[in-house]
């Protein structure tokens, strides 16, 4: 039995830690090692929300949304 996939854990945890509040989308997305576009796509797929109603900053994900658009 050999190791996981690297780019598996990358993702899992990514995706894991975004769920939790621990990390922004942007910031998710740079650890999965994919774009945000496809970061976005993973979570849609998965049904996992972009946000949590109860503690968002949304002035905060926009920021980052921006850094990472460039």
């Amino acid at each position: 039995m050999g190791l996981p996939d690297p780019f598996v854990l990358r993702s899992g945890l990514a995706l894991s830690l975004f769920q939790a509040g621990f990390l922004s989308v942007g910031s998710a997305a740079r650890i999965a090692g994919v774009p945000l576009r496809i970061f976005l796509e993973n979570l849609a797929s998965l049904r996992i929300p972009l946000a949590d109603d109860n503690d968002v900053d949304l002035d905060d994900e926009l920021v980052q949304a921006r850094r990472w658009l460039g």
